[in-house]
């Protein structure tokens, strides 16, 4: 398999593990942050005080 296609399902698995992600807060609200990373992104799901799901995404 050449490198744009590994690249390109390894950006599709990072999506679909942010989502799944989501779901898991949305369902259990005793999950307060999650952490995914994908090349140089991090992308970090948190809760707030008020119990609202944020995302935020930041280069390494």
């Amino acid at each position: 398999m050449n490198k744009r296609l590994k690249k390109k399902f390894a950006y599709k698995k990072y999506m679909r593990d942010i989502f799944n992600g989501y779901e898991t807060m949305l369902q259990d609200e005793s999950v307060n942050q999650l952490t995914f990373t994908y090349l140089k992104e991090n992308t970090i799901l948190s809760r707030d005080k008020d119990g609202q799901i944020h995302f935020l995404t930041k280069d390494i």
